[in-house]
C-alpha cells in the first residue's frame, strides 16, 4: 500500500482560484452610460439590498449615510467600469467580504479571503496577526502569529483603518483591516510590525500572491499519515471534477484507521453539488447538513421561511471511521459548509480557528443597464443546532500566536485526537 503524498488531476484538468467568479474583474470597460442609466442602476441596486440583503438588520447600515455616497459625484460616472468601482466603494458600507459588484476593478481590492496572505484582528489599542497558513506566502516572508501592527505604508495603523473605514462602525474595525492586508492587485504593502521585542518592516507583493493564486495546481493532494488517511482539497470546491477525485483518493484509504480531511485550503469556495458528494461519503443514511433561511419573504410578507438541506449516502464503500475537520480563516463558505454539515451529522470533530465566516448563501442580480452583478447573500445559513454559520467555532480551537516553530498545530492536534480515540477503542 503506497504511502507517499499524492496530487489528483482529475481529466487532466487543473484547477485555479482564477475560475472561481469572485476573483473576476472589469477589463477597464469603456462601455459607455448616461447619468440617467447610472441612477436608474444605482436605484435598482438600493432596492435589491433592501429587499434581499439577508443580514441588512444585523449590519446596522447608516442607509443616509449609504446612499449619499452612492449619489456622490454620480454625474462623473460615465463608463461600466466606473460604475462598478463607485458601487464596490459604497458598499464597503456592509463590510461583507461575501458581497460584491462583478466584475470588479482591476485597481480595486482583491477578494478576501482567497488573496489575504494573513489575518489580523483588532483589539483593545493593537492590531495584531491572529492566523497565517502554515508554510504559506506571509510565513516565508518573515511574519509570524504574534506579530502586532504598528503601520501601514507609514500611516499609524489606526489612522490606516480609520480612513478606510468607510461605515465608520467600530464592528467594522477588523474587517477593514484585513482589506487593507489584502490589498490591491498590483500593491507593494509596507507592514511595521513588533515581536519579541524587536520592530521591523515587512512587505507584501500583492503580484506576488496573485502570481501564487493562479498557478496550475492539482484539484486535491493525499497522503498516510502512519495508518491514517489525510485528504486536502486545493482551493477545488467548485470543480465538479473534485467529485471524482476525492472518490478515487477515498478508495485508495479505505483500510485507514481513521481521516483527516484539511479545508483549509478552500478560500474562494465552492458549489453544493461538490459539497454533498464529498459529504455523502462519509454516512450511510440520509441527514440534514444545514438550515437556509429566506429573509426577503419575511421582510415582505411577515412569514418566515426556513428549511433543512439533506445529504443523502453515494458510493459503494462508507467511510466509517473517525474523522478529523481541520479548519481555518481560509475555510470559506462551501468550505464552511461542509465542515458544519459533518459535524452536525456527528461525523466528525473540528479542530482549527475559526472559519472566513462568510456570511449566507449568496445570488447574483443583473443591474439592468450596466448588466454588473451585484452578489449579495439572500440565504442566512445555520448549523443544524441553530447556529449561524458565521458564529460556528471548532470543536478543539487552536492558538497560533505563540507557534515559534513554525509547527502545523491544527494537524498535530488532530492526530493527537484521533490517537486518543484509538486507545478507548482498543
Amino acid at each position: 500500500m503506497p504511502r507517499d503524498a499524492k496530487a489528483y488531476i482529475a481529466k487532466t484538468i487543473i484547477y485555479s482560484a482564477m475560475a472561481v467568479s469572485s476573483f473576476s474583474f472589469a477589463k477597464e470597460s469603456t462601455q459607455s452610460l448616461t447619468t440617467q442609466q447610472v441612477d436608474e442602476d444605482i436605484t435598482e441596486f438600493v432596492a435589491l439590498l433592501n429587499q434581499r440583503y439577508a443580514y441588512l438588520d444585523e449590519k446596522n447600515v447608516d442607509q443616509t449615510s449609504f446612499e449619499a455616497c452612492l449619489q456622490k459625484e454620480v454625474t462623473q460616472i460615465k463608463t461600466v467600469n466606473a460604475l462598478s468601482g463607485h458601487l464596490n466603494r459604497c458598499f464597503e458600507f456592509f463590510y461583507d467580504q461575501h458581497s460584491e459588484v462583478r466584475p470588479r476593478p482591476r485597481d480595486y481590492y482583491l477578494p478576501m479571503p482567497t488573496a489575504l496572505t494573513m489575518w489580523a484582528e483588532v483589539g483593545n489599542d493593537t492590531a495584531t496577526i491572529i492566523s497565517i497558513p502554515h508554510n504559506g506566502y506571509a510565513h516565508k516572508i518573515g511574519f509570524r502569529a504574534g506579530m502586532k501592527i504598528e503601520q501601514i505604508n507609514q500611516k499609524p495603523v489606526f489612522e490606516a483603518i480609520k480612513a478606510a473605514n468607510i461605515s465608520g462602525q467600530k464592528s467594522a474595525q477588523t474587517w477593514v483591516l484585513n482589506r487593507l492586508l489584502t490589498g490591491t492587485r498590483h500593491e507593494q504593502i509596507a507592514l511595521t510590525v513588533s515581536w519579541q521585542g524587536q520592530s521591523q518592516t515587512l512587505t507584501i507583493d500583492t503580484r506576488q500572491v496573485v502570481a501564487d493564486i493562479l498557478k496550475d495546481k492539482p484539484i486535491l493532494t493525499s497522503q498516510w499519515l502512519g495508518d491514517i488517511a489525510y485528504i486536502r482539497p486545493e482551493n477545488s470546491l467548485g470543480n465538479n471534477a473534485l467529485i471524482s477525485a476525492f472518490d478515487q483518493a477515498l478508495s485508495e484509504y479505505k483500510d485507514a484507521s481513521a481521516l483527516i480531511l484539511d479545508l483549509r485550503n478552500t478560500p474562494s469556495g465552492g458549489n453544493s453539488d461538490v459539497a454533498r458528494g464529498i459529504m455523502s461519503r462519509f454516512i450511510s443514511e440520509r441527514f440534514p447538513y444545514q438550515e437556509h433561511e429566506l429573509v426577503a419573504v419575511e421582510r415582505e410578507f411577515g412569514v418566515k421561511r426556513r428549511w433543512q438541506e439533506f445529504v443523502y449516502p453515494r458510493g459503494e464503500n462508507t467511510f466509517t471511521k473517525p474523522l478529523v475537520v481541520l479548519s481555518n480563516r481560509w475555510t470559506g463558505s462551501m468550505g464552511e459548509g461542509i465542515t458544519i454539515g459533518l459535524h452536525g451529522m456527528k461525523r466528525a470533530t473540528v479542530i482549527g480557528t475559526p472559519m472566513a465566516q462568510l456570511l449566507g448563501a449568496i445570488s447574483g442580480h443583473t443591474l439592468r443597464h450596466s448588466q454588473l452583478s451585484a452578489v449579495i447573500p439572500v440565504e442566512k445559513l445555520f448549523h443544524v443546532n441553530g447556529t449561524p454559520r458565521e458564529a460556528f467555532l471548532p470543536d478543539i480551537e487552536i492558538d497560533h500566536t505563540n507557534n515559534v516553530d513554525n509547527e502545523d498545530l491544527a494537524l498535530k492536534a488532530g492526530l493527537r485526537h484521533l490517537s486518543k480515540l484509538a486507545r478507548k477503542v482498543n
